[in-house]
């Protein structure tokens, strides 16, 4: 099921984003797991074989209500700086009728066809599943009118400026084909 929040669950959804990304900020086996897949000090361009790069990062947010995961956390970023993001931002949530393995799988398949769809109609994405790291606040994302699912995955979707590219691994790292 993907549901767009109508004005009134949207203002949920983002105090749910809002308050796992305060947590995020003050937990410290958050703060490790975000060091261990960020990259602040590989410069553009350099070979980096695993993790986001700093230069990836994006602005800081300043103001209006996206839903913004700052990769850097506490850590400083030497010349980042800080923008106005949307007041109202478009999101999407994914949700399963049950949440075991295979329904992930299920997510994971669906969301690869709305981030096609997106790109293909000149739309940017990006994931805002700050809530989902939290089992207190995951639930309360669900569609408030059925009342049924399980919030997989959200997306923030809109127009906006392309980002830095980013490293990616060789084929062969991550795939292994068998005849």
């Amino acid at each position: 099921m993907l549901a767009f929040p109508s004005p009134w669950h949207l203002d949920e959804v983002l105090g749910l984003l809002e308050e796992a990304e305060a947590r995020n900020l003050t937990d410290r086996g958050s703060d490790e797991d975000l060091a261990r897949w960020t990259r602040i000090d590989a410069p553009p361009g350099e070979k980096v074989s695993d993790g986001v790069p700093g230069y990836a990062f994006g602005p800081r947010k300043r103001g209006g209500k996206a839903p913004m995961r700052d990769f850097a956390g506490p850590r400083p970023v030497a010349g980042r700086d800080s923008t106005e993001f949307e007041r109202t931002p478009q999101l999407a949530v994914l949700s399963t009728v049950r949440d075991g393995p295979e329904d992930w799988l299920s997510a994971g398949q669906a969301m690869e066809r709305v981030l096609l769809l997106a790109t293909l109609e000149g739309l940017s994405s990006s994931f805002a599943t700050q809530a989902l790291e939290w089992g207190d606040l995951r639930w309360p994302l669900r569609d408030p009118v059925s009342g049924t699912g399980h919030p997989q995955i959200v997306l923030r979707l809109g127009y906006g400026p392309t980002g830095p590219a980013t490293p990616r691994r060789p084929v062969a790292d991550v795939l292994d084909i068998q005849p």
